[in-house]
């Protein structure tokens, strides 16, 4: 959601009074010639020389520019079709669209060459929802103010909303506008139930849930509001457009209308003959960021980050009021506050998927360097150091982790980890069930919570649920500046090893074990994967087991299978496979072993020949040594370095991560974009 300045020229000039005869009469053509020459050199000898240097431009365009055609088409040039003035822009991957060259207003990344037209919102917003498209979404919208509210809405890719918004007839212009990608939770992803979603002169776009949207819309339909969405998010700006027809400020109407919400959200609105965006959040993110040719606001720092200079995290119940030059905050008693800004610089981040044909595949890739950079965080020669109280860690008797899908199994493979080395006692708790153990917090009990993101919605609840107990929290994220971050008591990367508990030669070894997970990590991504790819291919059900923190690492294979190939797989601990799960165990059945040769691979092989026994398919994930033991009982075995207990469970999720990956490249699916998942939750 994104707020652009225009500015405005205007000149007025006074005539001579006429004079009597001829020479009045040609005198009284003097003014007139005098406000040509005016006109002549004030408006079109500047046009026409900003139209020469436009068509040099346009002439210089070759492949590779990025550019801005009408409509606020973006997109890299392609090919230029010299012989009838013709473009090829691809607007996303693998989509391509033909322009004419006079239709391209700007060209981009020209070392601040080229002619830049007037602030568009258009070409900015969809560049915005272009950089969060992959935190997965099922449709999208875009409006913007010219003199009402225009708004263009389409289902799947932002691709399909740019060709929409290029076409003939869908051209938008407008320098106050907002965006919107929509993960659906009150009704079907169909254009109708797409954001922005506009009511009379308001327009929202919005995060979050609001839980007594039925008993709110059945008091406005009484009242004659007329519903044309399947969505919660309909009553909020039937609330304003009420209110403001009652005499209500925008501003005002807002504060009043959000009065009667009840859940959590983060709202931008935009009205019709008001010049400024409405911004306000209840637990979730709203980020205002100030720039020097644009204001703008969004539930994402990241995609600020391009345009603006400063930002500030709006606090719940809070409002800002966004302008074209300015940014005011007002509390909830309506007071303006002044927020202190933080200064961001672009981020040293590389969003291109080059040279790997999906983002995930980059990103399982870059896993080697991440880990290698976190671990020099903390290390510096043959010391660890950390942002937190060593006494906190002294003193602790038991720790709670508290996460979400992939967070959830990083915490389970922690636990073994703290309670083997740490001796500490360690809890475990999906972040969605977390309020509902009815568990007693006193300000003794310390939390550790686990987000990629540090938005993430459940986490976030179970989070603050802790915190008003007067529970200790610690939050563990790899995002800056996020609410988790915020909120917590302690921030910081990675858990501390009581040393007080650990004998020096251990402490060493564990030292010079943390140093090898990188090296560990790369010789994993060079594991061969297909011919166990193409096996779990032709199937519909898997089962993954494994033992000690292998349990975490089959957890996590499981889930990523689900999620990119869509085929049913469940993970559980292989002791447990003789208690129900082994009922499911036949020819028709291939189950996944992660079975290091490590202090659980006897009891493993009695798993693997209990499944083998029962003539069910068996591929087993292990080392050197493991698979000398296990070749006349395996269909398939995928062999992995050895490794040390640090090593193992990151070693062996990027095996799983690469076969969940090869699995949904042969079935031909987007791995980048599961259906119906969002990446960033916002809603629990």
């Amino acid at each position: 959601m994104l707020l652009f300045p225009s500015a405005l020229f205007a000149a007025t000039a006074a005539a001579p009074a006429p004079t009597a005869g001829l020479g009045a009469s040609i005198a009284g053509f003097a003014p007139l010639v005098f406000i040509f020459l005016i006109f002549y050199f004030l408006v079109i000898r500047p046009q026409q020389k900003k139209l020469r240097e436009h068509n040099k431009l346009l002439d210089s365009i070759k492949k590779g520019d990025k550019v801005i055609a009408s409509g606020g088409l973006l997109g890299t040039v392609t090919k230029v079709d010299a012989s009838n003035g013709h473009l090829h822009i691809e607007v996303a991957t693998g989509v391509e669209v033909r322009v004419l060259k006079s239709s391209v207003s700007e060209v981009l990344n020209r070392d601040g060459t080229g002619v830049v037209s007037s602030c568009q919102a258009v070409p900015l917003l969809l560049c915005g929802l272009r950089q969060l498209e992959y935190r997965g979404y099922d449709s999208c919208g875009i409006a913007v103010l010219d003199r009402d509210i225009q708004v263009r809405r389409s289902c799947g890719k932002v691709a399909t909303l740019s060709e929409l918004v290029s076409s003939e007839g869908g051209a938008l212009r407008g320098n106050v506008g907002i965006a919107h990608t929509r993960w659906a939770t009150h009704g079907v992803p169909k254009v109708e139930n797409a954001h922005p979603i506009c009511v009379g002169k308001v327009a929202v776009v919005h995060n979050g849930v609001v839980e007594n949207y039925p008993s709110i819309r059945e008091r406005l339909e009484g009242s004659g509001s007329r519903f044309s969405t399947d969505t919660d998010t309909e009553v909020i700006p039937h609330l304003v457009e009420s209110l403001l027809q009652a005499g209500l400020s925008p501003r005002h109407a807002v504060r009043k209308a959000l009065e009667e919400i009840e859940g959590n959200f983060a709202v931008i609105f935009m009205l019709a003959g008001y010049n400024s965006l409405l911004a306000t959040c209840r637990m979730l993110p709203i980020v205002v960021g100030q720039g020097p040719y644009a204001n703008l606001v969004s539930s994402d720092e990241y995609v600020l980050s391009k345009y603006a200079q400063r930002i500030c995290y709006l606090k719940d119940n809070h409002i800002a009021e966004i302008s074209l030059n300015d940014v005011k905050i007002y509390n909830e008693s309506d007071e303006a506050l002044n927020y202190e800004t933080i200064l961001i610089r672009t981020p040293n981040t590389n969003t291109d998927k080059a040279p790997y044909d999906h983002f995930m595949l980059k990103e399982i890739h870059e896993q080697p360097g991440v880990i290698r950079n976190t671990i020099n965080q903390f290390i510096s020669c043959e010391s660890v150091e950390f942002a937190c109280d060593a006494n906190l860690f002294k003193s602790l008797t038991h720790l709670t982790i508290v996460g979400s899908g992939s967070s959830y199994m990083a915490g389970l493979i922690a636990k073994y980890w703290l309670e083997s080395i740490a001796n500490i006692r360690v809890l475990l708790s999906i972040a969605s069930e977390f309020r509902y153990h009815r568990m007693q917090i006193s300000e003794n009990d310390v939390f550790l919570f686990i987000s990629q993101s540090g938005e993430t919605a459940d986490t976030l609840a179970a989070l603050r649920h802790a915190k008003r107990q007067n529970g200790t929290v610690i939050s563990l994220t790899n995002v800056p500046r996020n609410s988790m971050e915020n909120i917590s008591d302690i921030a910081l990367k990675i858990s501390q090893d009581r040393k007080c508990v650990v004998a020096q030669s251990t402490y060493k070894q564990l030292f010079e074990a943390l140093q090898c997970m990188a090296q560990h990590a790369s010789e994993a991504l060079v594991t061969s994967i297909e011919p166990v790819a193409d096996l779990i291919l032709h199937y519909n059900r898997v089962i993954i087991m494994g033992r000690g923190t292998c349990y975490g690492v089959a957890l996590e294979a499981a889930l990523k299978i689900r999620e990119l190939s869509y085929i049913h797989t469940i993970g559980i601990a292989s002791g447990e496979l003789k208690h129900g799960s082994i009922a499911l165990v036949d020819e028709s059945l291939p189950v996944v072993a992660i079975a290091p040769y490590n202090e659980t691979f006897t009891k493993n092989l009695v798993s693997i020949q209990e499944v083998s026994a029962r003539k069910g398919m068996v591929v087993a994930f292990t080392d050197g040594k493991g698979a000398r033991k296990l070749k006349h009982l395996c269909k398939a075995i995928v062999e992995l370095p050895e490794t040390n207990a640090f090593s193992l469970p990151i070693v062996y999720t990027i095996a799983a991560q690469l076969l969940a990956y090869r699995i949904a490249v042969k079935k031909g699916l987007d791995a980048d974009q599961p259906r119906n998942l969002a990446k960033s939750v916002t809603v629990e």
